[in-house]
């Protein structure tokens, strides 16, 4: 299985170049992604798409926007809270991604089979 996205096209969604911390992290990360994508969405092994790549991207700049987790941070008397990400690990694949993976029929009924009973 190869990753859906190669470390330049997450380089080229992040708008820089990796940091060599990014570059030996990134490609698990990839993986980790690809891996949840075809878990759900399997047609996309032997035929990856524009949209696979971007899904595949997006789940893994959430990562590196925010690697510690933080979703709220204060100054006085300091607190943070973990974002709920954490606790799915880290990598996860948002309902509005699933969405976009999904076949498009075109037609009023379809029947979209599904990795998982």
């Amino acid at each position: 299985m190869w990753p859906l996205a190669t470390l330049t096209d997450l380089a080229d969604r992040l708008g820089r170049d990796l940091t060599s911390t990014e570059t030996r992290q990134a490609p698990a990360w990839l993986s980790d992604a690809t891996a949840l994508i075809l878990r759900r969405f399997p047609q996309y092994e032997t035929t990856p798409t524009a949209i696979s790549t971007k899904v595949c991207c997006a789940m893994v700049l959430r990562k590196l926007d925010n690697p510690n987790g933080k979703r709220q941070e204060s100054l006085d008397d300091y607190s943070y809270t973990i974002d709920s990400s954490r606790s799915r690990g880290e990598i996860y694949l948002s309902d509005e991604e699933a969405e976009e993976l999904r076949p498009s029929t075109g037609g009023a009924f379809s029947i979209v089979p599904s990795g998982s009973p």
